[in-house]
């Protein structure tokens, strides 16, 4: 089969999967939407960004006499839409947000072939570039120029429970490595199983088992990402092999780690009933929580996270947004008017965060007083904190072939992380192995 694939076509899987995408997605293209045609298109795909944004968006229709037609649309729907618009060269919006995990998805083909306007240019001749967080821009670039701007930083920091904790919240506040972490809990095991009979009721630290996300969290955190910035892979690497060792370990030696279940009720269950110290939790984590779980008001307190050595980062990245305005809009400049307007203006920054915690990469807007008081959820000024460890947030290297590694990625850490007979090394050389074969078959790997 691979052979008679090989013989037919010559030029790679690539050009049949673009093919058949633009195909299957012919019917998002005529579909377009028919209401308010002379108005700005701009697709979202969050829930709560589209919250956060229609108030915004009708003032600046008020203020600049136009219209914006604000969309939402489900992540994979928004994205297979937009393919198959750029493939089409029909049908695209003005400006779309994108999720950091897709945006490799946009950089396949050759440079010119991106849907997105390079904005480079603009961010530096309008200052804009030097008055963010660096970092930020490292997912949506790619081979020199930037394609969005970020919405957001997401640093992390570690959620513990101090009526859980009692007595022992000034000791546990003490900790700097993760190895210290694990060492507190071994210390007083009755935290974890109460009644002494070997079997833990309670657990130390929510963790993703059946997906890759945390396990990239950490590897960012110590210092590595899967690609550099020269695009080579780094998923087999001793830092690497650690983080999954570590991670392993919490679930099959030390008992210390709850599986967590996908984003829904089950989420917050073990949180609720008291059965979980602490969480890893972005910026937008906070908010969700505090959505979803309103009873634990004041009952958690945020640190940074342990670090991987002593002295070492005490922050990392979960997630993340961009805006982008698209080669097909017509307005292009009026695009990027309501982009600074929705990106950069201190009211939005101050709505942003009071409304998800999510904490903007426009750094100006971090002066604003709400950013300094104390939070009515998390014990403390965590506005304070996120500001501070957003700084130190490392970069996330995105490419065309981020989306495959993820795949890959998630199929390795269920395997490392439910298999008692799985090798971390072995798991972790496989995802390795294939991606640089599948880089090495890219045509435009050059370009």
């Amino acid at each position: 089969m691979s052979n008679w694939f090989a013989k037919e076509f010559p030029l790679g899987r690539a050009p049949v999967v673009m093919a058949l995408l633009f195909l299957l997605s012919l019917p998002f293209v005529w579909m377009r939407p028919s209401a308010g045609e002379d108005a700005l298109q701009f697709w979202v795909f969050a829930n709560t960004h589209y919250d956060e944004y229609r108030e915004r968006v009708e003032l600046f229709e008020k203020q600049r006499r136009v219209k914006v037609n604000l969309q939402l649309i489900p992540g994979n729907v928004l994205v297979d839409k937009l393919l198959a618009a750029f493939l089409s060269n029909t049908g695209a919006p003005d400006l779309a947000e994108i999720e950091i995990n897709q945006s490799g998805r946009f950089f396949l083909g050759r440079k010119s072939d991106v849907g997105f306007v390079d904005l480079t240019e603009r961010l530096k001749r309008e200052g804009v570039y030097d008055r963010m967080v660096q970092t930020r821009f490292v997912p949506w670039s790619n081979r020199g120029s930037i394609y969005g701007v970020p919405h957001d930083v997401h640093p992390v920091v570690l959620l513990y429970r101090t009526d859980m904790l009692g007595d022992l919240t000034g000791e546990f506040e003490k900790i700097e490595t993760w190895d210290d972490f694990v060492a507190f809990f071994q210390k007083h095991p009755r935290l974890l199983d109460a009644d002494g009979d070997g079997k833990n009721e309670k657990h130390a630290l929510m963790l993703w088992r059946d997906a890759q996300a945390h396990l990239r969290l950490f590897l960012l955190q110590n210092g590595e990402d899967y690609f550099d910035a020269q695009g080579n892979i780094h998923v087999d690497t001793p830092r690497a092999r650690r983080v999954a060792s570590w991670m392993r370990e919490m679930f099959m030696t030390h008992d210390m780690a709850f599986a967590a279940p996908p984003f829904g009720p089950d989420l917050y269950g073990p949180m609720k009933e008291n059965r979980l110290y602490c969480v890893l939790a972005a910026d937008w984590f906070v908010g969700t929580i505090r959505k979803f779980a309103p009873e634990l008001k004041g009952k958690y307190r945020a640190m940074p996270l342990p670090a991987w050595t002593k002295g070492g980062r005490r922050t990392s990245t979960w997630g993340g947004t961009m805006i982008g305005i698209t080669k097909q809009s017509k307005r292009q400049d009026l695009a990027w008017e309501l982009l600074k307007f929705l990106y950069f203006d201190q009211a939005s920054a101050r709505n942003r965060y009071e409304q998800t915690k999510i904490i903007t990469s426009y750094k100006p807007a971090w002066r604003d007083p709400i950013f300094q008081k104390p939070d009515d959820f998390v014990d403390g000024r965590l506005g304070v904190l996120l500001t501070t460890l957003a700084n130190d947030v490392p970069p996330v290297y995105q490419n065309q072939f981020s989306s495959e590694t993820i795949l890959l990625m998630n199929t390795a850490t269920y395997k490392i992380l439910n298999d008692k007979d799985a090798d971390v090394s072995a798991s972790l050389r496989e995802v390795a192995t294939k991606v640089k074969r599948r880089m090495e078959r890219d045509r435009f790997k050059g370009d």
